[in-house]
């Protein structure tokens, strides 16, 4: 293990790779025959980049995944409002509905609230609860 010898990035990124997979830095470092302390930094710093990518990557299907169910949502309520439709449907069924749509809007909108809340802010119930237990 020489100090001062420029590695190619095909070296570090399989050693990140092997060490994100499951190996320990120090297996990693005789496998690739490189100093231990360099490793770590490289997985300090690449796999702080990976995991960030990859959390970019997972918010952009999420926030998909949100407007598909919001397109979805729009065009049920647009199905359920049709007079003829409704003119099937008994009370009970239709309070449901109503119920139903709503929690679901509520827990969608409160998806987009922050991560780090106040603790005296309301927690939202389950679905159905009553709304002031």
């Amino acid at each position: 293990m020489t100090r001062g010898v420029q590695h190619s990035a095909e070296l570090r990124a399989q050693v990140v790779a092997a060490v994100l997979a499951g190996m320990t830095m120090g297996q990693a470092a005789v496998k690739f025959g490189i100093d231990k302390s360099l490793v770590s930094r490289w997985v300090a710093t690449d796999a702080t980049e990976y995991r960030t990518r990859q959390l970019f990557a997972i918010e952009g299907l999420l926030l998909d995944l949100v407007a598909q169910h919001a397109t979805t949502l729009h065009a049920e309520l647009q199905a359920a409002a049709r007079p003829d439709w409704l003119e099937k449907q008994s009370a009970a069924d239709l309070a449901q509905l109503v119920v139903a749509q709503r929690d679901t809007l509520i827990r969608l909108l409160a998806g987009f609230r922050p991560a780090n809340d106040e603790p005296d802010q309301p927690q939202l119930g389950a679905p159905g609860a009553p709304e002031n237990a």
